[in-house]
């Protein structure tokens, strides 16, 4: 009876050993090699790590799949710039004669007309982008030009709260406000459709914010 006893005591010491040595065995060096951790063998199941999901060519994918992808490219050589974005009357590339501002946050609604005399352009940050000398924003206009492309440039300031400009400051009335060939000699012609846009401060080198509204296409009346 007694050997018995020595013999399972034995047995229990031999089976102790064995969870040490396991226990031991649990480092880096054993990484991703097939092996069974201690937690494994205590019947713990490790969560599993969050990653992101991926495409089949292994870049990330987004998580909304709703959201519209940034399809603005720019040529750098030519100033001209490609933005599936913009309205569909506008269907070729954009040359800026002013700042680019196309990668400029779109945080201002607009909705521009013309009548009575002025060009009107109710946008919704016009009380809330800070002033830089009195101003804060600029207006522009996206002109289809006599050689078919597109030209943006900006023609005033506006002072917080302004949301209009006569229209002799674009019908030549009171003289060249864009002051940037070719559009330094548009004039618009009645029927003709053009785009508005109003930005933060982008004319001169002065900034305010970097955020644009909308491009609203009006008609010349």
């Amino acid at each position: 009876m007694v050997k018995m006893e020595s013999w399972m005591k034995m047995g229990w010491m031999a089976l102790a050993a064995a969870a040490l040595m396991m226990a031991g065995c649990e480092t880096a060096t054993m990484d991703n090699q097939g092996t069974v951790t201690l937690a494994e063998l205590q019947g713990i199941t490790p969560a599993p790590a969050e990653t992101n999901a991926t495409t089949d060519a292994g870049t990330t994918t987004d998580e909304n799949p709703d959201s519209t992808p940034d399809t603005t490219t720019t040529d750098t050589t030519t100033g001209t710039t490609t933005n599936s974005m913009w309205p569909s009357e506008i269907t070729g590339p954009i040359t800026w004669l002013h700042t680019d501002v196309s990668r400029w946050a779109v945080t201002a609604s607009l909705d521009a007309s013309i009548g009575g005399g002025s060009i009107n352009m109710p946008y919704s940050k016009s009380k809330v982008w800070p002033a830089v000398d009195g101003c804060n924003a600029n207006p522009w206009v996206i002109v289809k030009w006599t050689d078919g492309k597109w030209y943006a440039a900006t023609f005033e300031y506006l002072r917080v709260g302004q949301t209009s400009k006569p229209v002799g400051v674009l019908d030549g009335s009171k003289g060249d406000h864009i002051k940037r060939a070719p559009l330094s000699s548009w004039r618009p012609h009645s029927g003709e459709r053009f785009g508005i846009m109003v930005s933060g401060l982008a004319r001169s080198s002065a900034r305010n914010v970097q955020e644009r509204s909308n491009v609203d296409m009006v008609t010349w009346p």
